[in-house]
């Protein structure tokens, strides 16, 4: 018994023993662990406090950025809108300016137009009365223009039964070349016109003179009659394409 004892003494020292070569040992290795794990522990909190100040300057950073879009947004809008007032404002001015324009014209010809008055001496009611004697005398005009026409028909018909009398009406006299001139009244009863040259233009009775309108051939005409500045003709049968009008051009 006493043996066991002993033997467990020595068993329990020599335990203790190798215990204390072991921590004896293995103590720098869990020193240098430990010193590791604060290092690193230390090295996280300096990584995560660095991440965590990053992360919140990338917040502000981008609100800022949202801001400053906002702003460029805003910036634009009111640039474009300033744009927009601006055009308007110089049409506004080119308007107004082509308006006075025009009342300084207006302003100057009625001046003009006063001052001819002035120059004449005539009083408002003198003008008035002036007004409807030229209205009057051109009414009168028209009256003996048209009485004018009756009276060239008239001896129309009588020279074109003069003509189918004497025989007169037959034989086709030439012209000179480059005679010109138009119609003045056509009559398509008697199927005759009255042309606005005559004997200054060289025209002779039995001349025979194309008739055209916009450069088309119409018909052909033949002089029966000529006065100085006027003369009367005849539309030669099959010869006209369409119905002779007043203003028609004729040209030998």
């Amino acid at each position: 018994m006493l043996f066991l004892r002993i033997a467990l003494g020595i068993a329990i020292l020599a335990a203790a023993a190798a215990t204390t070569l072991v921590w004896v040992q293995v103590k720098p290795n869990v020193e240098n662990i430990i010193t590791a794990r604060n290092k690193f522990e230390a090295d996280y909190k300096r990584e995560d406090a660095a991440k965590k100040k990053a992360l919140k300057e990338l917040a502000d950073t981008k609100t800022k950025l949202e801001g400053t879009e906002k702003d460029l947004v805003e910036t634009k809008a009111a640039r474009t809108k300033a744009e927009e007032l601006a055009t308007r404002l110089e049409n506004q001015a080119k308007d107004l300016n082509n308006q006075l324009v025009k009342a300084q014209d207006d302003i100057k010809s009625k001046s003009q137009e006063l001052a001819a008055w002035t120059a004449t001496s005539l009083t408002p009611d003198q003008v008035k009365s002036t007004v409807a004697e030229l209205k009057t005398q051109k009414d009168a005009n028209f009256a003996l223009e048209a009485e004018k026409k009756v009276l060239i028909r008239r001896v129309r018909s009588l020279e074109v039964e003069i003509a189918r009398y004497t025989g007169t009406n037959d034989v086709e006299v030439p012209l000179t070349p480059g005679t010109k001139g138009k119609i003045l009244v056509v009559d398509p009863k008697w199927d005759f016109v009255v042309l606005d040259i005559g004997a200054n233009a060289e025209l002779k009775p039995n001349g025979v003179l194309v008739v055209s309108r916009a450069g088309k051939f119409i018909g052909k005409v033949k002089v029966t009659a000529v006065h100085s500045d006027r003369s009367i003709a005849n539309v030669m049968p099959g010869s006209k394409l369409q119905e002779l009008l007043e203003g028609d051009q004729v040209f030998y």
